[in-house]
């Protein structure tokens, strides 16, 4: 039996996905070079918010250094699922290198030119975790989408093998 070669990929979901990665990597851009910190302004709800979380059984030991770090690792999440999903799938293992370069990139730049911001080995680990769990996360799915698709062309070669109608489903 011969088989087929594999459909071109769309262009337009290239170009959406390329638009929507740059627009993200311009936001993580303008959020970790702007001459403060985001938190500043914000420092006192968080203090705040983490007061009620302890009052209502959140151990004592999560802080605003934890909240910090989940922060950078959320910030991140969906930077790695982006670059996942547009890499082919057997690069997108190239996730787990893009991240923690793009991150060091940044705290880099940080520690040589705001002098107002403190660049952090330990936002490169939260970042860097952040891109990986992106990229599981986006295997995950390629992984479900694949499943799918065997399920659906095992289905209709049966019927037309059987000379069922196809169903549609």
């Amino acid at each position: 039996m011969q088989h087929a070669e594999a459909p071109e990929k769309s262009r337009v979901r290239l170009a959406i996905g390329l638009t929507v990665l740059v627009a993200y990597s311009g936001l993580i851009l303008a959020i970790t070079l702007s001459p403060t910190q985001l938190d500043v302004n914000y420092q006192n709800a968080v203090l705040r918010l983490l007061e009620v979380l302890h009052r209502n059984g959140v151990p004592s030991w999560f802080g605003y250094g934890e909240v910090e770090f989940l922060a950078n690792v959320g910030m991140f999440i969906p930077f790695g699922f982006l670059v996942a999903l547009l890499l082919p799938q057997r690069l997108s293992i190239l996730t787990v290198l893009i991240g923690p370069g793009f991150s060091a990139f940044i705290e880099n730049f940080q520690r040589e030119f705001l002098s107002e911001r403190v660049a952090s080995v330990y936002d490169v680990y939260a970042n860097s975790a952040g891109a990986v769990i992106g990229f599981l996360l986006a295997a995950t799915l390629r992984a479900v989408v694949h499943a799918r698709d065997r399920r659906i062309i095992a289905r209709a070669l049966w019927q037309y093998e059987n000379g069922e109608r196809p169903t549609g489903r």
